[in-house]
């Protein structure tokens, strides 16, 4: 009978060692009190699990984002003052100052607003020259040329969702559709002067 119990009391230890050792979480198991007449020997101990680091896959790498100064921000650009046109033989002109680079567009469908690079540089701005018919409106767009056609490619997986490449400078930009970096503004031609007699 004794051995009986004291294999009974050393399996008892053993789970109670084994489960604290794994468990953890689990509640505390009650122990039985040796009977006194019994020694007790302990159990050895299990030995410890090694833990399987997880594998996970490489992080993706991405260009870096590009600089304020070459995202596809609108031109600062605003409309023109009829009060500010100047006239040069009786036909009336109106300038406009933009970034370097920046593109423009008329919007006028009867060909009556001619625009142009003038080619001339104040304060480190473009000037464009426009005319048209006296005291009349236009619709002239401007366009951010980092936006243009072709500056920005997806797919090429170096970039994440939703930005597009920038070959020229190695970076990725915001996707813009339709007239994103653009803006228009209107175009007032005021009168020239009549001459006097």
């Amino acid at each position: 009978m004794k051995k009986t119990t004291y294999l009974l009391l050393a399996t008892t230890i053993f789970v109670v060692v084994f489960a604290s050792a794994c468990g953890g979480s689990a509640a505390p198991a009650t122990q039985a009190a040796p009977p006194v007449d019994v020694p007790t020997q302990s159990a050895p101990e299990a030995a410890p699990v090694d833990a399987v680091a997880p594998t996970t896959a490489p992080a993706q790498t991405f260009a870096p984002a590009c600089q304020a100064a070459a995202s596809c921000a609108a031109p600062a650009v605003t409309d023109t003052v009829a009060s500010d046109t100047f006239c040069v033989e009786k036909v009336p002109y109106q300038n406009i100052s933009v970034e370097p680079g920046t593109t423009f567009e008329s919007l006028d469908t009867s060909g009556e607003l001619k625009c142009q690079d003038s080619g001339t540089v104040v304060d480190g701005k473009s000037v464009i020259t426009c005319s048209g018919k006296e005291l009349w409106t236009y619709e002239l767009k401007f366009t951010n040329s980092a936006c243009a056609a072709g500056a920005l490619t997806t797919g090429t997986g170096q970039c994440q969702d939703g930005l597009g490449y920038d070959a020229a400078q190695n970076c990725c930009a915001p996707l813009t559709g339709g007239d994103a970096g653009s803006t228009i503004i209107k175009v007032n031609i005021g009168a020239c002067p009549l001459p006097h007699n």
